[in-house]
């Protein structure tokens, strides 16, 4: 009798159990899957007690895992942040901060998020305009530039100082050599790590974040960059489960320095602060770096020149490659891994010598290091992603010919180089193992369905099909499910207890009104979360 089942979900289930894909029924006892497979089995399993969720038609799916995201700013997003469109024009931008401004008169400070670059560069005077007596700062979409007002460019030392230090490529300037207020990579992590956020402000983000997330079937994430908001952020996940409010799993990678001239000290803080702060569903499980910037900001380290700036690479950020084979190897000798963004093509290639060296040198070729973005990867250097089991952590949803993904870098670094990004197919026809992620907030978008129709077709459908890149690079509905399922829960060594619907494994579970191995791709555009449990226990319900 130790193991009927308390709970007993009924309905479409796919497994993402090759073995056995498709099953009627999934049993749980406790927070664990006992059973999976026919109804008239499962219903076998109950008892009086037993709570039996019938979905009918309606599809059953391991919770959906997000390989990289920032939980902690998309939720101070939602909760404190004026949000901006990125096809506004910046006066449009000034005009809804005018308005946030005036609805929270009595804010210390004002931030803004998702704003993009134009023709006409942001610049401080435009924001002194209405905000000349309180700190604002705005983020641009990809998280990587800050447009700012004067008194936030005197508090936080943006200053013809840190044109010597950064580079006008990083602190723009005008025809005098001024700073303008507008700044990209290194100085927006300075002026952030300045901002102190209160540990209640970042309890809110973080709770904002988890009903998010669990209304979309999200049941687990990959925190790229625990302390990146706020050095308060580990420490409110780690409240909040003391409290019992955290439900949703969140594995963590802590941001450190650029070119880092300790990282083995580094990753000995990073052992400290896991062994500190760990609990059942918040786990710091490595290091977060950055190596480069973004296309579209034209800070992504590149091969090649820019587009109309001969001898212009973009910026390199951790680019020692002496310090990149100590940190992996750091990383390795404390049972962690290192997670890089690397966007450029000279950022992957230089990473990925850093991570055979390190591998080779430890002998560690399961230690799951991760490169985040891939967005500019060369097919040779896919294939070397392949043999060294390196994480290849991709944007299925960035695939789109957008402005942001595809029209702003096509101008940026020309049409052959674009048409050839975010090559998916060919990490699975090298053997690698595919890993999809939002980096929400920086994309808009954060759903599971769209996910499978970028990856699988190219495009949403309601964008039409001028918006499919019709690169050869589409992969399976099955490919594109296991990348944001069970190929997550194995980049953190996690692939026994989720990302699969198993007996055994954590009753991760997700609901929804479409198939997205069968239905449409304009049905699976539309679907909807019915349900999301986590650890056997219903914690969304639409």
């Amino acid at each position: 009798m130790e193991n009927r089942a308390d709970l007993i979900i009924l309905g479409n289930v796919i497994t993402m159990d090759e073995r056995k894909l498709h099953a009627e029924a999934v049993a749980v006892k406790g927070e664990n899957i006992v059973y999976v497979g026919s109804k008239e089995v499962a219903m076998k399993l109950a008892t009086k007690s037993t709570k039996i969720h019938d979905y009918g038609t309606n599809t059953v799916y391991p919770g959906f895992l997000e390989a990289h995201c920032h939980p902690g700013g998309a939720g101070y997003q939602m909760s404190s942040v004026a949000p901006l469109d990125r096809e506004a024009s910046l006066d449009e931008c000034v005009r809804v901060m005018k308005e946030y401004m005036e609805s929270h008169p009595d804010n210390k400070m004002y931030s803004g998020q998702g704003f993009q670059e134009k023709d006409v560069p942001p610049h401080a005077r435009m924001l002194d305009a209405i905000c000349p007596d309180k700190l604002m700062l705005l983020t641009d979409v990809s998280g990587h530039s800050m447009w700012i007002n004067s008194l936030a460019m005197e508090k936080f030392g943006i200053n013809e100082e840190a044109v010597k230090k950064w580079g006008s490529a990083c602190v723009k300037v005008d025809e005098n050599g001024k700073p303008t207020g507008y700044i990209s990579e290194a100085p927006v992590f300075s002026v952030r790590a300045q901002i102190k956020l209160g540990i209640d402000d970042m309890k809110r983000a973080v709770l904002a974040w988890q009903d998010f997330a669990l209304a979309r079937g999200y049941t687990a994430c990959y925190n790229a960059g625990v302390n990146l908001v706020s050095p308060s952020e580990p420490d409110a996940w780690h409240e909040l489960e003391k409290e019992g409010k955290i439900k949703i799993y969140n594995y963590g990678g802590y941001m450190l320095a650029d070119n880092t001239d300790t990282p083995e000290e580094d990753m000995d803080f990073v052992e400290k602060e896991a062994k500190r702060l760990n609990d059942k569903h918040n786990i710091i499980i490595g290091a977060k770096v950055f190596c480069d910037g973004i296309v579209e900001g034209r800070t992504a380290w590149m091969l090649e020149d820019y587009e109309g700036e001969p001898g212009y690479k973009g910026v390199s950020r951790f680019d020692d490659h002496d310090k990149m084979v100590r940190l992996i190897v750091a990383a390795s000798n404390h049972n962690m891994n290192v997670h890089v963004h690397t966007i450029g093509d000279a950022a992957i290639r230089a990473w990925l010598d850093a991570f055979a060296e390190a591998e080779e040198k430890t002998g560690n070729f399961d230690q799951r290091n991760a490169m985040a973005h891939l967005q500019c990867a060369h097919k040779e250097d896919i294939k070397r992603i392949a043999e060294y089991n390196i994480m290849a952590v991709d944007g299925m949803m960035w695939r789109s010919k957008n402005s942001c993904d595809y029209y702003i870098p096509e101008k940026n670094i020309g049409t052959d180089r674009v048409r050839k990004t975010y090559s998916l197919k060919a990490y699975l026809d090298n053997g690698a193992l595919l890993a999809s992620h939002s980096d929400f907030p920086v994309s808009p978008s954060f759903s599971a369905a769209e996910s499978i129709c970028y990856g699988a077709y190219g495009h949403l459908p309601s964008q039409g099909e001028e918006a499919w890149r019709k690169d050869g690079q589409d992969i399976s509905r099955l490919d594109a499910l296991k990348a944001i399922t069970i190929n997550v829960a194995y980049t953190w060594h996690e692939e026994h207890r989720m990302g699969s619907l198993e007996i055994g494994k954590l009753a991760n579970i997700a609901v929804f009104d479409k198939d997205f191995l069968e239905d449409s791709f304009e049905d699976i555009e539309k679907s909807v979360c019915l349900a999301t449990f986590v650890d056997g226990e219903l914690v969304y319900k639409a």
